[in-house]
């Protein structure tokens, strides 16, 4: 009992402890809160307003320049060691948006760049720097006009980037694809909840003519023209979304889940890659990676199922997590020897991010890594990934910061070889070693960038 007395009084004085003092520094630390979270919204408003303006306007200019060195070694051995530097500059705009119709158009120039083998390489934009008196090649990547209609429906013709959601194991960023894009976002139909749950519900389609020798792509031949259909589709879910509403009924623009899952599925199928493989550089490498035939054309067709699957953490922070996993499927593969042999037809890429989804403002960062395996001829190397191609596996991580509010630094260092050493690819393998380990290569990219 006199421990129970004695508790009383000590539990009373324990209570009577927030004295005005500790009133007024919560007071101040609440309102401190309150213009920190005010000042983050007034940000995010003039950002909209200047998004607003820009997508608006008739005439905007943008693009970029960047300065880089580029490390590559092959086989132990060094393939080059150089400077290298991009351009990117392009104008767009809106030329009508009445009653829900808007239609914007693009055009962009970017440095020429040619494959080893001295052909158009579409996946290339940083080049060495050219000799004394040697002009810097320019070359329009981008044209295109797209009419929308209510936010929900639009088609894109031109030459246009790639419209869908993944990895570069299929479609390199710098590559764009010439002829008709059909594009209908399904979830912009439901009521602002629904949206809220399902932020995205999008079905693309894409189809492509490459026969167009004098645009740099290939020339018909007497086995087919080159063509390309796809279509995808996306389906994002964030199943912890709980929207709120305020006082005058309307739902909080506040994003409450910090976990999003998005789904893709898509189908592509290409014709004529003898017309391409002959027509386009790869990139980095010589010959193509895909398996040959013995007339020395590639020796698979292309029907390629896709999965891409994407985790996000931390959705409403600005430094997110992401987890993704990208599979292709070529279903019309051949085997290197008919009746035998397997048939190249698998990649993958698996990889984690941590960062924000845009670099804006200074210090912003990205760094993620990812592992690949990518075989000969799950993908057409004229089109995916400049620094993979195909026939190789391994693993690379990127780091990129926004050092000045233009100005972004990166970097990449991978570590790869060759799926099949008897195939063409990176890491031209060593003959007298029994353990092939002298296939392996590493590449090492840094430098800096300034949009505007």
């Amino acid at each position: 009992m006199p421990l129970l007395l004695a508790a009383g009084p000590l539990h009373a004085q324990e209570e009577t402890q927030t004295t005005p003092e500790a009133l007024a520094d919560e007071l101040a630390r609440l309102r401190a809160e309150l213009d920190a979270l005010r000042g983050r919204v007034e940000e995010q408003e003039r950002r909209t307003a200047d998004r607003d303006l820009r997508e608006e306007s008739l005439v905007v200019l943008y693009g970029d320049i960047g300065l880089g060195y580029h490390m590559l070694f092959e086989s132990r051995r060094e393939t080059f060691s150089r400077p290298d530097f991009r351009l990117h500059l392009g104008i767009f705009g809106t030329a009508f948006n009445v009653d829900g119709q808007r239609v914007r158009y693009d055009l962009r120039l970017t440095t020429l760049a040619e494959g080893e083998n001295g052909k158009p390489a579409p996946t290339l934009s940083w080049l060495p720097f050219p000799g004394y008196g040697a002009p810097a090649m320019l070359s329009v990547d981008r044209f295109l006009i797209e009419f929308e209609f209510e936010r929900v429906f639009a088609v894109t013709g031109g030459r246009f980037p790639s419209p869908f959601t993944g990895t570069e194991i299929l479609f390199d960023q710098d590559y764009n694809f010439q002829g008709l894009c059909q594009r209908a976002r399904l979830d912009r139909l439901f009521s602002e909840s629904v949206r809220r749950v399902l932020p995205r519900l999008e079905l693309v389609g894409a189809q492509g003519y490459l026969a167009q020798n004098n645009l740099g792509l290939p020339s018909p031949t007497a086995e087919s023209h080159p063509i390309y259909l796809g279509a995808q589709f996306r389906v994002d879910l964030a199943p912890f979304e709980r929207p709120v509403r305020g006082p005058d009924g309307a739902i909080s623009d506040e994003i409450t889940s910090d976990l999003e899952l998005r789904l893709a599925l898509g189908v592509h199928w290409y014709d004529g890659e003898e017309g391409i493989s002959s027509n386009l550089g790869v990139g980095y490498i010589k010959p193509t990676t895909n398996v040959l035939a013995a007339d020395g054309l590639v020796q698979s067709e292309f029907l390629i199922g896709e999965l891409y699957f994407e985790t996000v953490l931390l959705r409403s922070r600005r430094a997110q997590v992401r987890a993704w996993f990208h599979g292709l499927f070529n279903f019309h593969a051949e085997p290197e020897q008919k009746g035998k042999g397997e048939k190249n037809e698998q990649a993958f890429e698996a990889g984690a991010a941590w960062g924000m989804e845009r670099l804006v403002d200074r210090w912003d960062f990205y760094v993620g890594f990812r592992y690949f395996l990518i075989e000969a001829d799950a993908a057409i190397p004229e089109f995916n990934s400049d620094l993979l191609n195909t026939n190789i596996k391994g693993w690379q991580v990127d780091l990129k910061v926004r050092v000045f509010p233009s100005v972004t630094a990166y970097g990449s260092f991978s570590l790869t070889e060759r799926e099949d050493y008897e195939l063409a690819g990176f890491g031209f393998p060593s003959r007298a070693d029994p353990t092939r380990s002298g296939g392996q290569s590493f590449r090492l990219r840094f430098g800096l960038w300034l949009e505007f």
